[in-house]
């Protein structure tokens, strides 16, 4: 690209900037129509990648690499040793340790740039030069920049002779404006990823869509499961607090994890309880949503007694729990204060759901059922009679899984 190049690319991917962010799209279709734009004004690109760290519970770096054959791929690095290794092999590191904001390396198979995994890679697929730009570390004296603001773009060349003079200028004056609209968009990716994390999918996106006023919500038809831990005052009198917090994600691992496998929505951790709902929004009908419920609760058991034949060998008291399901109508929706709010379901169904699971102590059972949730599915179910439940105005006719 000569310098006349590089003015038009500047000025087209400019007035693709302000276009596209008022249309609204994602990283991805930045990255792919830059690529595109650069690629027209005869620029020879191996590689584009955009990374920033991201604030989620299993991730710490979220990278869009494009290749040249017009691939676009995400990885998210996971938080712990190897994504530390990762970061100390790769060439943002040098660059980030010096304090500087870009650096460049030249790519030849055979040479010194093969002590960087990623250029060995990058050679085999006819990189020649690497140009990298960071954006917002301000703290370059950590040997990570893990919970750090801070965005990376890097560029890999094609050509023979790596990127021209034009070209690195080029990219130094699209720095600022790519930062800011890839901040723009990581930052709705932000809001997402912790909308989902703490409310859950089907609840995130009903909050992200504008159901955010007290009282918003629907009736909805659904399963609704609750969870309770059984001895959770031995177990904490047996821990310290760190370990038995350590004893609590455990018992989530399995309870929380196979519903959550199982196409269920957890609404709220309480204390050591859970509470979760199986909608038919999600799934086909009342028996499909039953089914997967089911599902959940037998899977969560397999899932305790193997934790509790790990725990036995290591001399440690049962995770043990209950599980109740039931089937009726529940108000989906925003309760709270006007200005605190959680997303959760309220009604007669949801408590008649936490009366019938505090009944499996008593009977001795894991999972316990209603006839409303057992007439779904054929199967032949144990039934325990007809129960006058705490708070709850008529009997309900309790039932226990086929073994």
């Amino acid at each position: 690209m000569g310098i006349s190049d590089t003015e038009k690319a500047f000025s087209r991917i400019l007035e693709m900037l302000h276009q596209r962010s008022l249309e609204g799209w994602e990283v991805t279709d930045l990255i792919g129509e830059l690529a595109e734009c650069l690629g027209d004004s005869g620029m020879k690109l191996c590689r584009i990648q955009i990374g920033r760290p991201i604030l989620h519970p299993l991730y710490v770096v979220g990278a869009y690499t494009w290749y040249q054959d017009k691939r676009i791929e995400l990885d998210n690095y996971t938080r712990g040793p190897d994504e530390e290794k990762a970061f100390r092999e790769s060439p943002f590191y040098p660059v980030f340790k010096s304090g500087k904001n870009e650096g460049r390396f030249q790519i030849q198979a055979g040479s010194e740039s093969d002590r960087f995994p990623l250029f060995v890679n990058a050679a085999a697929e006819g990189g020649t030069d690497y140009f990298i730009q960071l954006k917002g570390y301000a703290d370059r004296s950590n040997e990570t920049p893990v919970g750090q603001e801070g965005i990376l773009i890097s560029w890999i060349s094609s050509e023979v002779g790596g990127f021209s003079d034009a070209e690195i200028e080029l990219f130094r004056r699209l720095h600022n404006p790519l930062c800011v609209e890839i901040n723009n968009l990581t930052h709705k990716l932000l809001v997402h990823n912790i909308l989902h994390t703490y409310l859950g999918d089907l609840s995130a996106d009903r909050v992200y869509s504008g159901q955010i006023q007290r009282g918003d919500g629907d009736v909805i038809e659904a399963v609704i499961l609750f969870c309770d831990l059984r001895g959770s005052s031995k177990l904490a009198e047996h821990y310290d607090l760190d370990e038995f917090l350590n004893v609590l994600n455990e018992y989530y691992d399995v309870t929380a994890g196979a519903i959550l496998d199982s196409g269920g929505e957890v609404l709220r951790y309480i204390g050591d309880a859970s509470l979760a709902i199986f909608s038919i929004d999600r799934h086909a009908d009342g028996k499909a949503a039953c089914q997967a419920a089911l599902q959940a609760a037998s899977d969560a058991v397999l899932r305790g007694n193997e934790l509790n034949a790990s725990r036995k060998e290591r001399g440690e008291p049962p995770i043990e729990f209950g599980i109740g399901l039931h089937y009726g109508n529940v108000v989906y929706g925003n309760i709270g204060t006007a200005s605190r709010l959680e997303f959760t379901v309220i009604g007669k169904a949801a408590n008649e759901a936490a009366r019938i699971e505090a009944q499996c102590k008593e009977l001795g059972e894991t999972v316990l059922v209603s006839k409303e949730f057992a007439s779904y599915l054929d199967l032949p179910w144990r039934s325990h009679g007809n129960f006058e439940l705490r708070n709850i105005g008529h009997p309900i006719e309790i039932l226990s899984p086929p073994a």
